[in-house]
């Protein structure tokens, strides 16, 4: 009694426990939580599919997932619901940049990502903010508006790895080994090769909290059950998706509040 807790934002510690011990395919389906994040795309509680695949790499994920969307569209066919056609639009980070903003955001600084787009795109940023916060509003704004048909985005810059792998590609660039399906302008799944270095991780825990520090929030405890295990987890790409958001868009439906 008396220790602070939290609701799971994402099953995602707890099914790389399981993973690295039994070594097996697994998935969940379960609700997940992230208070502040609500709005015509977000609620603080929502359905979350995850699932892993051992000894896959994130193009098969990518396969497997466009195989599940066939599959669901299907079933979802005797509802006259519109399923999700195939996704045959698959780009780098770096190709979005490149077709909407004409630059590589890779090598890009703060100002120079600032500089992309209107000043008030990006006013609510301030000294506190990472290269990633900045990365993050230039793509929500100038980019993913554009990916109306079923898109997956890959190669995701280094800062914004999260628990995924990084590498670097054959033109220089550091990347983060993940993926992202964007349906409808709106993100619906997030795939990573999962990270299994535990001092990295560890590396990793430490930057955010820093950053957490700085922008005045609570200290997140390192989960310490994950950080056991984690140099045992085996090679495998994982995903997660947003079964409310993956509803809205065989529905057509522009609010989630209508799921």
């Amino acid at each position: 009694m008396g220790r602070q807790g939290y609701l799971q934002t994402s099953p995602e510690y707890a099914m790389k426990c399981l993973l690295a011990e039994h070594r097996l395919n697994i998935f969940q389906i379960c609700p997940a939580y992230r208070g502040g994040e609500i709005g015509r795309r977000h609620r603080v509680e929502f359905q979350m599919l995850e699932w892993y695949r051992c000894d896959h790499s994130l193009a098969e994920l990518m396969d497997d997932l466009q195989a599940m969307l066939k599959y669901v569209g299907k079933q979802m066919g005797k509802y006259s619901i519109q399923p999700i056609s195939q996704i045959n639009d698959r780009y780098s980070y770096r190709e979005l940049f490149e077709k909407h903003l004409k630059v590589n955001p890779h090598p890009l600084g703060v100002e120079g990502l600032a500089g992309l787009v209107a000043p008030g795109i990006t006013a609510h940023l301030d000294e506190r903010s990472t290269l990633g916060d900045y990365l993050d509003a230039v793509f929500s704004y100038a980019i993913e508006p554009q990916l109306l048909a079923p898109t997956i985005v890959y190669d995701f810059p280094a800062c914004q790895a999260a628990l995924a792998e990084t590498k670097q590609l054959s033109t220089g660039d550091l990347v983060s080994d993940r993926f992202e399906l964007y349906v409808g302008g709106v993100e619906i799944a997030n795939a990573y090769q999962e990270l299994c270095d535990g001092q990295e991780l560890t590396r990793r825990f430490a930057g955010n909290n820093k950053q957490r520090q700085l922008t005045g929030k609570p200290i997140i405890e390192d989960d310490m059950e994950l950080l056991a295990v984690i140099d045992d987890l085996p090679r495998c790409a994982g995903v997660a998706l947003g079964i409310d958001r993956l509803t809205m868009a065989l529905r057509g439906l522009e609010d989630i509040a209508g799921v």
